[in-house]
């Protein structure tokens, strides 16, 4: 169920509209990320970790998911970041369309390699002429391994369904395995075909491998849950 907590203050309402709509599609108020870096290396989190560049965005997120909102990089458009106490959010995912999908190889200015496994995205003298990428799964993650293939990013655009005037946010995923589970993501929601409710999750996974070593990782997935329309009747 989705809590409708502003209905009741019209003040309240109107400004968050106001905010929402003085922002384009491609103007994130906030973005999830399930790690950090520290020292270096990636650290994977077992609960969400919002960054936001609005301490209005921040405050309300904290109130909605727990955490402190803290400075994170003040070179950075989104500057301040909360790690808060929850590993699931219930988030609106308006239909496949909006996610993107591409695989990209950074360099050091910029995406040296923007592709969607068969043909190039850009730039745009290039683009949807043959990328060049291996065909097997296997040799396309081996050359990103290697640092000489690109790898998954694949941007999901929402609003949370706690508080959708707060704005659109973003989970970016680079995990070929959210890349490789992605169709089921965007069938569920083109079978829901409106607005979804969905649930933007950490899952913890353990598995014991041939030799009988225990091991342990995070990934993030997306559950579809249904129309968020009919959610909201109901609660009604």
């Amino acid at each position: 169920m989705a809590l409708r907590i502003f209905d009741t203050d019209p003040e309240e309402m109107i400004r968050r509209q106001q905010q929402a709509r003085r922002r384009t599609w491609t103007e994130y108020a906030f973005e999830f990320r399930s790690g950090r870096v520290v020292n270096r290396r990636p650290v994977s989190l077992s609960t969400w970790r919002v960054l936001t560049g609005d301490p209005g965005v921040a405050d309300a997120v904290a109130q909605l998911m727990g955490g402190t909102p803290e400075e994170w990089d003040p070179a950075k458009e989104m500057h301040l970041e909360v790690v808060t106490e929850q590993q699931s959010v219930e988030v609106i995912i308006d239909g496949p369309e909006v996610i993107d999908e591409r695989l990209i190889l950074w360099g050091r200015t910029g995406p040296v390699h923007e592709c969607d496994g068969e043909f190039y995205l850009s730039p745009a003298e290039d683009k949807g002429r043959p990328c060049g990428c291996p065909r097997l799964l296997r040799e396309r993650k081996e050359a990103a391994r290697a640092g000489r293939g690109p790898s998954p990013s694949i941007t999901v655009p929402f609003r949370l369904a706690h508080d959708p005037e707060l704005g659109l946010g973003r989970y970016v995923a680079h995990a070929w395995s959210f890349a490789e589970h992605l169709h089921e993501l965007k069938q569920a929601l083109l079978e829901v075909g409106e607005p979804a409710l969905c649930h933007l999750r950490i899952e913890q996974v353990e598995y014991t491998t041939p030799a009988g070593e225990t091991r342990r990782f995070r990934k993030p997935v997306v559950d579809v849950l249904g129309s968020y329309n009919t959610a909201i009747a109901e609660d009604r």
